[in-house]
């Protein structure tokens, strides 16, 4: 049974990569905190461009807060390395806890306290995990912001427990890697998903994932994602990272070919109705084209089984 920890010192961390707009509004998101008594709060922030694009900005943001800043540069590309080196700078550093959250992401003003909270009432919550919810930048067509892949409602309850989670809104104590030596897949590099496998591993180790709907976030929508090459692509990488960590390392030949069978068949029906549900509107069709790719790329990753590299090309904003 895992010992819990007291909260102490709380490191805010996110990386980011060759984005500095959106690194600077995730930033004065977090100057904006209504922040805990008697506990210490310092912020990293992981710069994984060799270049160092994001030190100016977070130069700035130092002029501008009473917390420490730390600035880190991990010059080797791949989302899993510069998660993994935040994670080695929360222990070198003394952090007690971690709260992480995206570059592209900006924070509700109670959102630490909300992590603090439920992570305090709660012997058995380890890990809180918290939704994330888009926010268009500026005013797009319905089949953009009425698609799937932008859902932001949620039907999960706070205090349940999950066996997986993500990176972008989570609270966990830094115990999960000094203890127990769990870092970040590096295989996935670029694809993304290494989050998944990651808190999907500390589960499985004894730290109970709970989510918290009150601790909330904010995933901005630019042009570089509200457009319907971007849409379609997120959804095939969603189906194919999902198959991919669902069977990882997994051989039951069983449980692979009855997944592979049901897909197959999902996307026939899919196909079936695509052309019809134009007829409910171009929203409709571009919902169900997305759900027929992402069902695709379950079948691809279950099939080929190894990471793709979804994240390679940064697109910088």
């Amino acid at each position: 049974m895992q010992v819990k920890d007291k909260i102490k010192f709380v490191l805010v961390s996110l990386c980011t990569c060759q984005r500095p707009k959106m690194l600077s509004n995730a930033l004065d998101s977090v100057n904006k905190l209504n922040l805990p008594q008697n506990i210490k709060i310092e912020v990293l922030v992981v710069d994984n461009d060799p270049e160092k694009s994001a030190k100016e900005t977070v130069e700035n943001f130092k002029e501008k807060t009473l917390l420490v800043v730390h600035y880190i540069s991990e010059e080797q590309r791949g989302i899993c390395f510069a998660r993994n080196r935040l994670l080695t700078e929360a222990k070198n550093l003394g952090a007690t806890h971690v709260a992480m959250f995206d570059d592209d992401e900006t924070l509700d003003s109670d959102w630490l306290l909300k992590h603090i909270e439920l992570y305090q009432s709660n012997y058995d919550v380890f890990i809180s995990s918290g939704p994330t919810y888009n926010k268009f930048l500026e005013k797009y067509p319905d089949y953009i912001e009425k698609n799937k892949v932008f859902k932001s409602s949620t039907t999960k309850k706070t205090g349940e427990i999950r066996t997986i989670c993500a990176s972008g809104n989570v609270f966990f104590p830094v115990s999960v890697v000094a203890k127990d030596n769990l870092y970040f897949d590096t295989s996935y590099v670029f694809m993304g998903g290494e989050d998944g496998d990651f808190f999907s591993k500390a589960s499985k180790l004894g730290y109970t994932i709970v989510w918290n709907n009150e601790a909330v976030n904010f995933e901005m929508v630019g042009k570089e994602r509200a457009n319907i090459r971007w849409v379609l692509s997120r959804q095939y990488y969603n189906g194919y990272s999902g198959a991919l960590l669902k069977f990882k390392n997994k051989y039951n030949i069983f449980n692979k070919t009855a997944y592979l069978l049901k897909t197959i068949l999902v996307v026939v029906l899919d196909c079936l109705i695509l052309l019809p549900s134009l007829l409910f509107g171009f929203t409709t069709f571009l919902n169900i084209l997305g759900v027929t790719i992402k069902n695709w790329g379950k079948i691809n990753g279950l099939l080929m089984a190894r990471p793709v590299n979804y994240y390679e090309n940064v697109c910088g904003e």
